[in-house]
């Protein structure tokens, strides 16, 4: 391929990861696409197969500049937690290359899934062996460097859904904000760290679902089976008939109780965010909230009530349904940065800004079915505590902590 054919197909990557970025790639066209290079779509495809093969590009051209940048973080004389963070710091950098959002990736053929997937892990391993050795060198602490390393990819991942240039803050308050959160942790540095609590009980919960009648049991059944193949797939590479089929229903039994595709992601996302009250109403309003809500959502996956529904598909919705929802999430962002405040009142949590601190948990616990989406070894409470442990104590070894 000549240079100037690899400068045209990089320029396309990149405006095409921005348009992704911003409104998603089920509702970006090549049209769009096209417009925005001042071309037209025939000019693309002299450099990709269809939209899957763009898609697939921009996917494997974002994790080659992850790759590039834990590079250039590296530094010689420099500590490994400073690795991190000037990773983690120069990432939401608004100088930096927009990031795709790594979300329907299953939607691609296998082998391009597959070496999405891969690249992906080995990121994660590239990070986890510049935590390791801080781990070694005393700098950073971790006792499991890889589930740490897909901790911090999964907030950075998160960012294209909710950083915009929009947004009530500017780039430098999101990198202090989130460099702090993930270096220190909310929880104070000076005060002894709580007692690990019992598992929760999920049997509440269960039983709700349990004692549905029949119709409701049906609809419920369809809406897990959508949830899995949207997490999976994405909103477009996902059909009607795919879900059907999972479903053991026939597509007239989805039409039945849905419109459209889009009714039917409305409410997979509904059903997910009842999950998610449901859980908070089940724990007690104490300094254990962040520990029994993250295990107890991971833990509500694998069982029959599972999957949640990631909100990366909202962009999917109607104006309307888009609206409606969106003021569902910045009700549930106001409710969950209350608790934080009254946390920091208390004098549990440090002075930290609570949005951020909020951003930090959603990419946390909604990337856990892209990152785990296969049957793992690791249990959702290890991964669970591990995550939160991330998020209360941070990076930076204290020598008080004990979870």
């Amino acid at each position: 391929m000549s240079q100037q054919k690899n400068g045209q197909s990089q320029k396309i990557i990149e405006v095409a990861t921005r348009l992704y970025a911003r409104y998603s790639y089920a509702k970006v066209t090549l049209e769009e696409i096209a417009s925005e290079l001042g071309s037209v779509p025939g000019a693309i495809y002299h450099y990709f197969e269809d939209k899957e093969d763009l898609i697939f590009h921009c996917y494997m051209n974002g994790l080659e500049i992850y790759d590039r940048e834990l590079d250039d973080c590296s530094e010689a004389g420099l500590d490994a937690l400073e690795t991190v963070r000037r990773f983690v710091r120069q990432r939401f950098s608004p100088a930096k290359a927009r990031m795709v959002l790594f979300t329907d990736i299953d939607a691609l053929a296998p082998a391009k899934s597959e070496a999405v997937h891969l690249k992906r892990q080995e990121n994660a391993e590239k990070l986890a062996g510049i935590i390791k050795r801080g781990v070694d060198e005393g700098s950073i602490r971790s006792d499991n460097p890889l589930l740490t390393a897909i901790a911090i990819f999964s907030v950075l991942d998160w960012a294209p859904f909710w950083m915009t240039a929009k947004g009530h803050y500017n780039y430098q308050d999101a990198v202090d904000a989130l460099d702090d959160i993930l270096a220190h942790g909310v929880y104070r540095r000076d005060i002894p760290p709580p007692d690990i609590p019992e598992i929760p009980d999920l049997n509440s919960i269960l039983e709700k679902r349990s004692n549905m009648t029949k119709r409701l049991a049906r609809v419920d059944h369809i809406l897990k089976v959508a949830a899995d193949n949207f997490n999976r797939k994405g909103a477009l590479g996902v059909s009607i008939n795919e879900i059907a089929a999972d479903a053991g229903v026939t597509r007239a039994g989805i039409y039945y109780h849905f419109k459209d595709k889009e009714s039917l992601l409305y409410h997979c996302l509904l059903r997910g965010m009842q999950m998610e009250i449901d859980v908070r109403q089940n724990i007690s309003d104490d300094h254990m909230f962040e520990i029994q809500n993250t295990r107890s959502i991971f833990m509500l996956h694998a069982t029959e009530c599972g999957p949640c529904l990631t909100y990366h598909n909202v962009s999917f919705l109607s104006d309307e349904d888009r609206g409606k929802f969106l003021e569902k999430i910045d009700d549930d962002r106001k409710r969950l940065q209350e608790r934080h405040q009254a946390y920091i009142d208390k004098g549990l949590y440090r002075n930290i800004d609570t949005y951020f601190a909020y951003r930090v948990t959603s990419g946390l616990h909604h990337w856990y079915s892209v990152w785990f989406r296969d049957q793992s070894t690791l249990s959702p409470v290890i991964v669970a505590d591990h995550f939160t442990s991330l998020f209360l104590f941070g990076l930076k070894p204290n020598p008080l902590f004990k979870l």
